[in-house]
């Protein structure tokens, strides 16, 4: 009851702000005001977009995304954007809420409203044997929630920013175009690059701190062991033992770490195999210690880099 009154007195909030807003369809001079959520949306939003865009990302630095909770603050600050940008209701449940809350289909867009629900992953690909459940109340979902990570449907996604943007400026359509082609362009080199080290592998699994790269491993032929689940719950103790046993069997060289995931599990497994601890960039927030102009395309050449370590030995 409490959380449906916190709903509902956030629509009437986001409702009367709406009657004093703007027309939707962008104005000559004014940039359009975008909210997304993972950092690859806002990088591709930024560079599709160019000057004629202000793009936030509705998560802080540094943060776990699967525990995050939005206040109703942070709700009105999107609802007044004249985009939301997210990847769908089935694969973000908290982003559905906001835009439930909104409640304008010509502001909420779902990026993957393409994407056939067959090239989805379940939303666990093993069980883990947790020690302790964190009570709260978020819904997973059934699907793997790491779609930003695959190249193939970032291309899908990036069409989708880029009809939006078209639609909303149609002024700038032809920049927009050129902006898109050029970074479709680009990601085709990721792709290109991810195949190349997968002809060399070494490897069959790619151990990393959490289920994160299950879309890259579908997609270019590896798996992933993740030491806790892609929800990033706490691993028990028999998860850990499992992992050691894992990659001193594998006789693997590596476990990736991610900027976002609590390093000291790594640390444990790393000093009782042989492996190398190397940085891997989910890239679902930024922090601090990134650069303020970093892109998507920076932080996958860094990504390319870890898996093939990670692959072949290295």
């Amino acid at each position: 009851m409490k959380k449906l009154f916190s709903l509902l007195l956030i629509a009437t909030l986001v409702l009367m702000a709406a009657c004093g807003n703007k027309s939707s369809v962008k104005e000559s001079g004014d940039k359009l005001q975008i909210y997304t959520t993972v950092f690859p949306f806002k990088s591709m939003i930024e560079q599709i977009g160019g000057d004629h865009v202000t793009v936030s990302s509705i998560y802080p630095n540094g943060i776990d995304i699967h525990t995050y909770e939005p206040t109703q603050k942070d709700t009105m600050r999107i609802a007044k954007s004249d985009i939301f940008f997210y990847t769908g209701d089935e694969l973000d449940q908290v982003s559905a809420k906001i835009a439930q809350v909104i409640n304008k289909k010509d502001k909420t867009v779902q990026l993957a409203k393409d994407i056939d629900d067959n090239d989805l992953l379940a939303g666990e690909e093993h069980d883990h044997d947790h020690e302790a459940e964190h009570e709260h109340e978020h819904d997973h979902g059934a699907h793997d929630p790491h779609v930003w990570l695959d190249p193939e449907m970032n291309k899908s996604f990036a069409k989708v920013i880029k009809d939006e943007l078209v639609k909303k400026d149609k002024a700038h359509e032809k920049e927009y175009t050129k902006n898109y082609e050029k970074l479709v362009k680009d990601i085709d080199e990721i792709d290109k690059q991810l195949k190349t080290i997968i002809k060399t592998k070494k490897q069959d699994t790619v151990f990393i701190s959490h289920d994160s790269i299950g879309y890259l491993a579908k997609r270019y032929g590896f798996k992933q062991e993740g030491v806790s689940g892609m929800n990033n719950e706490e691993p028990s103790q028999s998860d850990i033992i499992n992992m050691i046993n894992n990659i001193n069997k594998s006789k693997a060289t590596v476990i990736l770490y991610e900027q976002n995931i609590p390093t000291k599990t790594v640390d444990i497994i790393k000093d009782k195999t042989n492996a190398t601890a190397v940085p891997f960039h989910n890239m679902a927030v930024l922090t601090d210690k990134d650069k303020k102009d970093v892109t998507y395309q920076d932080l996958m050449k860094i990504n390319i880099d870890s898996l093939d370590k990670a692959l072949n030995n290295k």
